[in-house]
């Protein structure tokens, strides 16, 4: 093949590729992709409002920005390749805020907001004093560590200050007894490719809570391992690193198949495990549903008499049916979802009892450090 041949031949391969290019960069403008299922968000669309305002105050350029980097042709494509270069290649200890560590995908947190932090705990002290405090029961507190306290311990990755945020709140919540389950937890136990630990892991935390809660000798300890595999974390799309999925282990026994689970939103009755919801965008939502607002779990077997209260996040969804086993019934409360108002309305109906039952607020390091709550 001469030079000329060669010549016109590169020239019509870029052509082409850049006709397709561009054919495709029209195609995604009259049918622009609205969430990444991989990311688990929305993406940015094209700019509605277009003003010389907009671009004066640079509004405009930056939507813009978004609107190209999020509708980019073969987006996950080039996700991929960069995210493999820059762990892999480059060596690199994050892409766009994700570490890898010996299979665990981390989000990296590099410090706790205070004003995050501290309307959290506004609210937590808001529901403390309106449905705890004069309650009559025992009342427990409980804080999760992510992933990224253990990247920061064990392998000197940069890390917030967890003890701090520990003193924050039982400071706050000075009435309350604090369990430590720090000690109880290792990275081993949360999954490969999600923000959750693996309910078959956490029974070191079971057992903590229920010897503090003076429920343990209620407890049999005695489990079946159900295995779902094929679990997709939120980490497994955000990494872009195409990573082996998990596998999703739930625990059963003769008591937790005999509880039932009232969810007070749909007012309907089901199972702990709804194992349908293992195929839907968030295969953790086999644990009682995914987020709820406001659950009962009802155990036909217990004679204890005794009553739970939860305040939890999803990491309670896997934790407290292995507490429900010494309980009657177990309230669990998300307030990310539900006001105190609505809980209250609740309350004055008779539909929720809380009147000397045990209370634990259980909750994870990263939820505290957001502003979710209502």
């Amino acid at each position: 093949m001469n030079d000329r041949t060669k010549n016109i031949v590169v020239t019509s391969v870029f052509v082409a590729f850049m006709a397709f290019f561009v054919a495709m960069c029209i195609f995604r403008y009259f049918a622009p992709v609205e969430t990444s299922q991989a990311e688990r968000r929305p993406l940015a669309q094209f700019p509605e409002d277009i003003s010389w305002s907009g671009v004066l105050d640079k509004s405009l350029i930056e939507e813009f920005e978004d609107y190209s980097v999020d509708q980019f042709p073969f987006r996950e494509f080039f996700r991929g390749i960069k995210a493999n270069f820059q762990l892999n290649v480059l060596g690199l200890k994050e892409n766009n805020g994700l570490a890898v560590q010996d299979g665990y995908i981390v989000k990296i947190e590099q410090d706790f907001v205070d004003k995050n932090v501290n309307y959290s705990l506004g609210r937590l002290q808001l529901f403390y004093e309106q449905f705890v405090k004069d309650n009559g029961g025992n009342h427990y507190l409980a804080l999760i560590p992510d992933k990224n306290y253990f990247l920061a311990q064990d392998y000197g990755y940069p890390g917030p200050d967890y003890s701090g945020l520990t003193d924050k709140v039982t400071a706050a919540l000075p009435n309350m007894q604090y369990i430590n389950l720090y000690d109880s937890l290792e990275l081993k136990d949360y999954y490969f490719t999600d923000t959750h630990w693996s309910q078959n892991k956490i029974l070191g935390v079971v057992d903590k809570l229920a010897a503090d809660m003076g429920i343990d000798h209620l407890l049999s300890g005695q489990y079946t391992e159900n295995r779902l595999e094929g679990f997709q974390g939120v980490y497994y799309g955000q990494s872009a690193l195409k990573p082996a999925p998990d596998t999703l282990v739930y625990l059963t026994n003769h008591v937790l198949d005999g509880c039932t689970v009232y969810d007070y939103e749909t007012q309907k009755t089901g199972p702990i495990y709804a194992l349908d919801k293992f195929d839907g965008s968030d295969g953790y939502d086999v644990f009682l549903s995914g987020t709820k607002s406001l659950l009962r779990i009802d155990n036909p077997a217990s004679q204890s008499g005794k009553t739970l209260v939860v305040f939890r996040d999803s990491y309670g969804s896997s934790l407290t049916p292995l507490l429900a086993e010494a309980y009657d019934t177990v309230y669990l409360v998300d307030i990310r979802y539900i006001s105190a108002s609505a809980l209250s309305l609740y309350e004055q109906m008779k539909m929720v009892d809380f009147e000397d039952a045990d209370v634990l607020f259980l909750y994870s390091a990263l939820i505290l450090n957001s502003n979710s709550f209502k």
